[in-house]
């Protein structure tokens, strides 16, 4: 009995201890989960904010991967120079895929785990996106896609943290098609390897046709990478094709350019490409018959039939500053796109307003931002002037933004070094 009793008081004499150790043990718990947030792995970084990004640095997608990079490098550099991001220095934390989706999942992987980035600029490849894109959103990491297409990758319920500054392949299929429908083609081919790319763009270009009214003779398909194309021109010949609407990479579309000239079909027809005719491997080797050759563009275009001879004040000053940091373009020298300069420079830019808007790094705030005020996101140096996000669209640009242009010759003044595209009206 008089044990017990003893027992009894210790107890109730070691409560408040015992409450104490409790509350410190929650507290512990509670911090170590929360500190997994983008927001909390920004105040942990010690001054730092982490923005990553994983694209070619190698292999034949390698300009568009250093392009993101020079666009996000040429950024962060001005931000850090005036500051940061609310107080915090941005390092920059990159990864070579080599546009491979596998090696592009583990790099994506580290730099959310063992880096910690709060905000990914999304690789060019849209395979390597789509490998890694469940893991980004799953940890809330806001993803800015800058260049890949595919319709897939953006998708609010699926993917609520990644929105798209680029043109995704149904706004391309729509200006392609109302590009040739206006200028009076009779005879489109459709034209598009069989990988997931390719499929994803014949597929839009076909829906675009449908809603246009148009009845393409053809849908030529062909395995991407092969050597000798003749086969490939040799369909579209026989298809008496006068305008080919094609989603071809630069190389391979350059190949298939130049077996039509081969055959001597080229002067033919026209050949209106999606974006990804604006790689510099398809003016390299495309040949003589690239004169006949159109992509298409937004704002990073100009209209020299109309006395303009350089970009509108705000892309003027940002190419001016890509020149000043990187070389005039040309071999030996800068081999990037400026337009795909701007779009990695611009990613991080979006970014950088939308914490400050948000007043925090929390990635729903950001995110809300994002969808609730891109009307008043000020930089106006992308491909279109006016991003429609909202919380039910994560695509910033529509088919009006889209004109075609040029692919030879490239504008060249005082001020424009061949790389900037001359704007081209197309008749049949």
């Amino acid at each position: 009995m008089i044990k017990n009793e003893m027992e009894g008081k210790m107890v109730r004499k070691n409560q408040p201890i015992i409450a104490v150790l409790v509350i410190f043990l929650m507290m512990l718990v509670l911090g170590g989960c929360a500190s997994n947030t983008p927001d909390k792995a920004a105040e942990k970084a010690g001054g730092e904010v982490v923005l990553g990004y994983a694209g070619p640095m190698t292999g034949p997608s390698a300009t568009m991967g250093i392009a993101t990079k020079q666009g996000a490098e040429l950024a962060i550099e001005e931000i850090n120079n005036a500051g940061g991001i609310m107080g915090k220095t941005i390092k920059f934390v990159f990864r070579d895929d080599e546009a491979d989706p596998t090696k592009s999942k583990t790099a994506v992987q580290e730099l959310i785990d063992k880096e910690k980035v709060q905000m990914m600029i999304g690789q060019p490849n849209s395979t390597s996106v789509a490998a890694s894109e469940d893991y980004v959103n799953q940890n809330k990491i806001i993803q800015i896609l800058n260049i890949a297409t595919n319709t897939k990758l953006v998708d609010v319920e699926k993917y609520p943290y990644t929105f798209r500054t680029f043109f995704p392949s149904p706004v391309q299929a729509e200006a392609l098609v109302n590009i040739a429908k206006e200028a009076g083609f009779q005879k489109i081919v459709l034209l598009g390897d069989t990988t997931a790319l390719g499929n994803d763009g014949i597929a839009s270009l076909q829906e675009a046709c449908k809603t246009a009214g148009i009845t393409p003779v053809e849908a030529i398909t062909y395995k991407s990478g092969d050597a000798d194309m003749t086969p490939v021109a040799e369909k579209i010949k026989k298809a008496g094709a006068d305008s080919i609407l094609a989603w071809t990479l630069g190389a391979d579309g350059a190949k298939i350019v130049s077996a039509l000239s081969r055959i001597g079909y080229m002067d033919s027809l026209t050949y209106i490409g999606y974006t990804g005719l604006s790689l510099p491997n398809f003016r390299e080797l495309a040949g003589a018959g690239i004169d006949r050759c159109y992509t298409i563009n937004g704002f990073w275009s100009v209209d020299k039939a109309a006395g303009k001879t350089q970009l509108d004040d705000a892309r003027q000053e940002l190419y001016d500053k890509i020149v000043a940091k990187y070389g005039k373009y040309g071999p030996g020298d800068r081999t990037t796109a400026p337009q795909m300069v701007a779009s990695g420079y611009e990613a991080v830019y979006l970014y950088k307003w939308a914490v400050e808007t948000a007043g925090s790094f929390d990635s729903d705030s950001v995110k809300n931002t994002i969808e609730t005020k891109i009307s008043e996101f000020p930089l106006k140096i992308g491909t279109a002037d006016t991003y429609r996000f909202s919380p039910t669209n994560h695509e910033a640009i529509s088919g009006k933004d889209l004109v075609p242009v040029l692919l030879d010759p490239m504008l060249t003044t005082d001020k424009i070094f061949g790389d900037v595209y001359i704007r081209g009206s197309l008749t049949k």
